[in-house]
């Protein structure tokens, strides 16, 4: 059992659900020494084994980066500073917990001899109430000694912009106050990204200038942007003192993901299924949330972090209504500051071993204040935004896509009088109404109904250019998007110019709910047919009800072998451009003159340090198709060089290069 500090009564006291969650930091790129003085040790150490049992104070840091992500583990004495090699990730911990371990002791490592080898002795408290006490040091570098932006710009940008975000998305329960200090300059070079050489070094600067570290409880470390660095924010998920990073660029963006860390929360990811249900193959997407500032926004985060802070359903913060029985209930819009319901949980499923409970949690969102950047967002402003979350852990948050057939994450919402059905778990949840003011959910358990719907059909081919009486072959596939129906039968048809033959190699294919199967199509024009571009299609219609049924068409182009050289124009909308800024790119196809559809067009950007980015896109009718390459505060200037050549069949390819500037 785990022992706990006991909460003051004049403070916040969360309930059994909300508790401290495990420190991390977010990182880009692998670091390859996390602190510098345990390798030190490690390496004039001898390498010696001996069985320990020792008493510390933990140390959790989480590294993100652009291929996957990992756990590390120190645990600090009076004396030493200690690496932990752990089984698996211990998300029950924060940074700060005084622990007991026992394993074998291998230089500055130790290695733990079962999960149950670290024991809580005390667990540090959460702070995510009231004023928060921030120190901004900023700090520039021997070999760097820019100053970006003011010190003014920055006590606006983090005690007024990120400070009125959290005190919005708290329901006026927490803000940031505090100074900035700075700028200094550290006696050590950028080369190297050590941030805890940053760190000390902005602490040590600011108190020979005066400061009273003690004085504050959250640290951020501002510096000019530092190509050694991988990330634009790095920060520490909970603990108290808290530190968070800033490489380069300060805005809400990067300053309220960051402290958002520093509060308590993980990442808000998407969950990303392929149709409007759960189970089955899904995947998750790392900052998928297109709603939330945990994610990929600057908006509120959503119910189950607020719920995880105590910002929902506890003492005097809204009421969030936990479902776990047929019934109707209704919830207001989630910006504003009122007593009503401002979201529901709806019971998932419940751990027959731990106890620990999964939910759904259903939230409307309007545009208003931070949340503003809506406005337009039809499907969101008119739906409600599903999530779901784990008791077990905070790093559980996803966004549901309950509109799969659509390939965006900005209408992730289920609109009036549509159902999300969780087969699995007997759930379904429905939008019973919607107007500015809130909404109107019906939750049922119980067996799943089945909710057929529109089959999705796509039709694509390699190689859609052709001479006349050749053979195109084209590939159908059809999407289920029935909900909890089980494998359905859907007949296939084809549409074809008078004149032309087509075979196909199935006349049906049986479907499971949420899946997709293909057929294969061979188009055969015939020998007297003159250049041009013509239509072919094809259609899926459910055999028990042929209302139910889609269809979708490609392009056939015909080009005799005389002139069938293809040619492709390439072009940007611009020469010259800023960083953080998109790059339109243009690329127009035409054989003999005649634009030609369907062509393939493969896209090279060769970046001016040699890495590259490639992208491909089929044209369109009128022969054009686009690429838009958005470029960062991490990539390099100069002369970025741009290729795009189509190969969709000999001899009709062509290859042509351009290029723009980055300043």
């Amino acid at each position: 059992m785990f022992s706990r500090f006991s909460y003051p009564p004049a403070l916040h006291r969360p309930s059994s659900r909300f508790r401290a969650v495990a420190t991390a930091l977010f990182l880009g790129t692998l670091l390859a020494t996390l602190w510098p003085s345990a390798g030190r040790a490690q390496a004039t150490s001898p390498q010696t084994q001996q069985k320990v049992t020792m008493e510390g104070l933990l140390e959790v840091l989480h590294e993100d980066r652009p291929q996957g992500s990992r756990y590390h583990y120190y645990l600090k004495t009076e004396r030493e500073h200690i690496k932990l090699d752990l089984r698996h990730s211990y998300k029950e911990f924060q940074t700060g917990d005084h622990v007991r371990v026992r394993g074998v002791k291998v230089g500055q490592t130790l290695a733990l001899d079962s999960d149950s080898s670290i024991q809580p002795l005390a667990q540090i408290m959460p702070n995510t109430f009231g004023p928060q006490q921030t120190l901004v040091i900023l700090v520039n570098f021997q070999d760097n000694t820019a100053q970006p932006y003011t010190p003014a710009f920055a006590q606006d940008l983090v005690f007024n912009t990120t400070s009125n975000f959290h005190f919005e998305d708290s329901y006026q329960q927490t803000w940031l106050t505090g100074d900035v200090r700075g700028w200094y300059t550290l006696p050590m070079s950028n080369a190297a990204c050590d941030f805890v050489a940053v760190m000390n070094g902005a602490r040590q600067a600011a108190q020979n200038a005066g400061v009273d570290l003690s004085a504050y409880n959250r640290f951020i470390y501002a510096f000019p942007q530092t190509s050694s660095c991988g990330w634009w924010g790095l920060g520490t998920v909970g603990g108290n003192p808290s530190h968070a990073w800033i490489n380069g660029s300060l805005q809400l963006r990067v300053v309220g993901h960051e402290t958002g860390h520093n509060l308590g929360l993980y990442h808000s990811h998407a969950l990303e299924c392929g149709a409007a249900t759960i189970g089955g193959s899904c995947s998750s997407v790392e900052y998928g949330d297109t709603v939330d500032i945990m994610g990929s926004a600057t908006g509120h985060v959503n119910a189950f972090q607020k719920e995880w802070l105590g910002w929902l359903g506890y003492g005097s913060s809204p009421p969030i209504v936990a479902v776990n029985q047929d019934g109707v209930y209704s919830i207001e819009s989630y910006e504003g500051v009122s007593s009503n319901p401002k979201a529901i949980k709806i019971l998932k499923h419940t751990d027959g071993n731990t106890g620990y409970r999964d939910w759904y949690y259903v939230e409307y969102r309007q545009a208003n204040g931070f949340d503003g950047f809506l406005s337009g967002n039809t499907n969101v402003l008119t739906g409600v935004v599903i999530h779901s979350g784990s008791e077990s852990t905070g790093d559980s948050s996803f966004l549901l896509d309950l509109t799969p057939a659509t390939t965006t994450w900005f209408d992730p919402a289920l609109g009036v009088g549509q159902s999300f059905q969780d087969a699995d778990n007997g759930v379904t949840i429905t939008l019973m109404s919607a107007d500015n003011t809130g909404a109107t959910i019906a939750v049922s358990y119980g067996a799943p109904t089945c909710v057929p719907a529109n089959p999705t059909v796509a039709l694509s081919s390699q190689n859609s250019i052709a001479q006349p009486g050749a053979t195109v072959t084209y590939t159908v596939s059809v999407t289920n998007r029935d909900t909890a129906c089980g494998t359905s039968t859907f007949n296939l048809q084809s549409v074809a110019p008078n004149g032309w033959t087509v075979s196909s190699n199935v006349s049906s294919l049986n479907i499971a709910a949420g899946a997709t199967a293909s057929a294969s199509l061979q188009v055969y024009s015939p020998i007297s047919a003159t250049n041009g571009s013509y239509s072919v299609g094809a259609a899926a219609a459910h055999s028990d009800n042929p209302s139910y049924s889609g269809s979708t068409s490609a392009t056939y182009t015909v080009q005799s072998s005389a002139g069938s050289s293809v040619n492709v124009a390439l072009s940007t909308n611009a020469t010259v451009y800023a960083r953080r800024k998109s790059v339109p790119i243009s690329a127009r196809v035409t054989a003999r003159g005649l634009p030609v559809p369907g062509a393939n067009v493969h896209f090279t950007i060769t970046k001016p340090d040699g890495t590259t980015v490639s992208a491909s896109a089929l044209t369109k009718k009128t022969g054009v198709t686009s690429y838009k390459f958005r470029t960062t505060l991490l990539d390099p200037v100069g002369t970025y060089w741009v290729t795009a050549d189509t190969t969709n069949a000999s001899p009709l390819s062509a290859l042509v290069t351009t290029s723009f500037i980055v300043q």
